[in-house]
């Protein structure tokens, strides 16, 4: 029978806070752990530098993980696939009883997981957005405001300056599927959130390293194998942070030099955005990277293994 009074561990933060580092610390610690990474980017398969999918060389074999490679570059998969897929990997961990924790820093898809979250049942039309595609920012944010007064008052600065974010509010809102429809209810696991900060000066240096690093283990010959491979730079993975700034160095609009200082920018600005969302969930434990130490390893390791 599933224990659904076991907890789960949601570890979360911006990028570059040493979250993958925590959970691999953690599962060390325990017999059997399941790991399952939250990141929109690592579903994909070919994309292992840019988007930093850091799995050491010698994992253990009873540390599985979930939630990498899941689909090739130019095919479609959105939140509610993810969604499905992730409530299979929580399912099985609970049924064999085996600690799970969940890693990640896309808030959209952390929250799909952990709650019940309707919209996301909601499927793309995409007559609807081919039309909208045409249309500049203006016109998506006045189609937004009479379609859904409401839901555009409550977008932030961000989401409203965000057409593609527009384009699917848009679509939810002309929606005529009710949001309930279709929708499997989450049984109420008890999720353990914690959150991982850091200075921000050091998080900028952070940050800039792994840019460096990446650069030096092949991202640019990443993105030149994905673009041999897959020519059609509107897939999503073209857009990707680091990719995109890789394909302007590549059509010689940019230094070498520039590259680095646009993709660290992008990297520092996709941070800030991660806090802003994370900071307005209430469940969230936070914890400095820096405090970090065997003490909390071993106290976190505890808490997914009560089974009270």
């Amino acid at each position: 029978m599933t224990n659904h009074n076991q907890n789960i561990l949601v570890i979360c933060g911006p990028t570059a806070s040493g979250k993958t580092s925590l959970a691999l610390k953690i599962a060390g610690l325990l017999p059997r752990c399941n790991l399952l990474s939250v990141d929109s980017r690592q579903i994909y398969q070919d994309l292992d530098l840019i988007t930093g999918k850091d799995i050491p060389a010698d994992l253990s074999p009873n540390i599985k993980l979930y939630g990498l490679n899941l689909v090739s570059p130019n095919q479609i998969f959105n939140v509610s696939d993810f969604r499905k897929y992730s409530q299979k990997v929580i399912a099985d961990s609970l049924a064999q009883k085996i600690p799970l924790i969940i890693v990640g820093g896309t808030g959209l898809y952390l929250q799909a997981i952990t709650s019940n979250l309707l919209t996301v049942h909601i499927p793309p039309n995409s007559v609807l957005r081919n039309e909208l595609e045409k249309l500049d920012l203006q016109a998506l944010k006045k189609r937004l405001r009479e379609l859904n007064p409401v839901k555009f008052d409550s977008l932030n600065n961000s989401d409203v300056n965000n057409p593609r974010r527009l384009i699917r509010a848009i679509e939810i809102a002309s929606s005529s599927q009710s949001p309930s429809a279709n929708f499997t209810e989450i049984p109420t696991h008890s999720f353990a959130w914690i959150g991982l900060s850091q200075d921000k000066a050091l998080q900028k240096e952070y940050i800039q390293k792994r840019v460096l690093d990446r650069l030096e283990e092949g991202a640019i010959q990443e993105v030149q194998s994905l673009l041999k491979n897959y020519q059609n730079r509107k897939l999503p993975i073209f857009s990707s942070l680091g990719v995109k700034q890789i394909l302007e160095f590549l059509d010689q609009k940019i230094t070498k030099e520039e590259l680095v200082n646009l993709w660290t920018l992008a990297e520092n600005a996709y941070a800030r955005r991660q806090m802003v969302w994370f900071k307005k969930q209430p469940d969230i434990i936070w914890y400095d990277r820096s405090k970090i130490n065997q003490l909390l390893v071993e106290k976190l390791a505890k808490v997914i293994t009560k089974n009270d």
